[in-house]
């Protein structure tokens, strides 16, 4: 029994809620999609500069070499050049880190200053040259000062002009990923959009036991309401919490662990050495060899002069003409031989 009867039953009709639950549902379908969509933005642009940036270390240390920056290949006649494997290093030492600290840079620019930047400047005063690491430090778009770095690095490398192009390609791609991820760290979901959709999900929530009231007369003073819409509200409000999660990206992907990673594999493919052997080279075939190793086209040696020798035109002569004398058929001529009867 009710503990107060004079007060009148609090109860609204379940009809309303069943009007108000399609619109309410629109509303936490559309936010939890958007939302969802600015977190697989960030995951895929993320995925797509690890995969670059393997690229453009991989292409350098590939095309490393020295002697066919003008042409692509090694010219005819000319010995193949040794490759100083300490310089060879270096630089592609120097690719690595460069590489690297774009990944670092956008790391920090899409964190809040407080969180990360002391160790930004640790980790790049670790890994980097001073010069480098206090010309990133200064500038204020620190991800265009690392691309700036990585375009430096690349022109020192020994190579023919349309490779580097083709590295120049795949640096591209950083600037269309660091455009990218500024889009969605500085364009939020309109805050009057999650406003609405809390308001609407808290009113909801709020006059729901009044209307599951009836609902649940079987139980002991409807003591089953409350368990009821306690587990209701916790997965509706879960639904807004987990939106909100999702509406900032980059403050739950691991950017720093993610930059790390291509620090390490760069640095690996760095190192690499090549573990075919090295085709023997002879100074006359040198057209045939090296130039099939380091473009894929043989260049083939300039043909000799060939000396063709003219004879003078002689005059031709005359054609004599060929009279053909027509011979008449001679004309058949007839007889008539008499016939006389014998005299007997």
């Amino acid at each position: 029994d009710a503990v107060i009867t004079s007060l009148p039953m609090l109860t609204l009709p379940l009809g309303v809620f069943t009007v108000c639950n399609s619109s309410l549902s629109l509303l936490l379908v559309f936010r939890t999609k958007n939302c969802y969509e600015r977190w697989d933005g960030a995951r895929k642009m993320w995925g797509l500069m690890i995969n670059r940036s393997r690229d453009v270390v991989r292409m350098g240390a590939q095309w490393y070499a020295p002697g066919t920056e003008k042409s692509g290949f090694l010219e005819e006649g000319a010995p193949l050049a040794e490759i100083d494997e300490e310089v060879k290093a270096e630089k592609l030492n120097r690719l690595s880190k460069s590489v690297w600290s774009f990944s670092r840079a956008l790391a920090r620019h899409l964190t809040p200053p407080d969180e990360d930047e002391e160790q930004f400047q640790k980790d790049v005063r670790e890994r980097l040259d001073p010069e480098q690491a206090e010309a990133l430090i200064a500038s204020d778009h620190r991800p265009n000062r690392a691309m700036y770095d990585i375009g430096n690095a690349i022109n020192d490398l020994p190579m023919h002009y349309t490779r580097r192009m083709q590295m120049d390609k795949d640096v591209a791609h950083f600037e269309d990923i660091s455009g990218g991820c500024e889009r969605i760290f500085g364009t939020p979901i309109p805050l009057v959009y999650s406003r609405h959709t809390v308001r609407a999900l808290t009113t909801f929530l709020l006059f729901l036991p009044f209307g599951m009231w009836g609902q649940f007369g079987d139980s002991w003073n409807h003591i089953g309401l409350i368990p009821s819409a306690s587990l209701i509200a916790m997965f509706m409000f879960g639904i807004e919490e987990l939106a909100s999660g999702l509406e900032e990206p980059f403050s739950i992907l691991p950017l720093i662990g993610i930059s790390n990673k291509i620090g390490a594999n760069c640095d690996e493919l760095a190192s690499f050495k090549s573990s075919l052997p090295e085709p023997p080279v002879a100074l006359e075939t040198t057209m045939a060899t090296t130039s099939s190793m380091s473009e894929g086209v043989p260049k083939m040696a300039a043909p000799e002069p060939v000396v063709v020798e003219v004879e003078p035109e002689v005059e031709a002569e005359p054609e004599v003409e060929a009279v053909v004398t027509e011979v008449a058929e001679p004309k058949t001529r007839k007889f008539r031989i008499p016939f006389t009867k014998s005299r007997n």
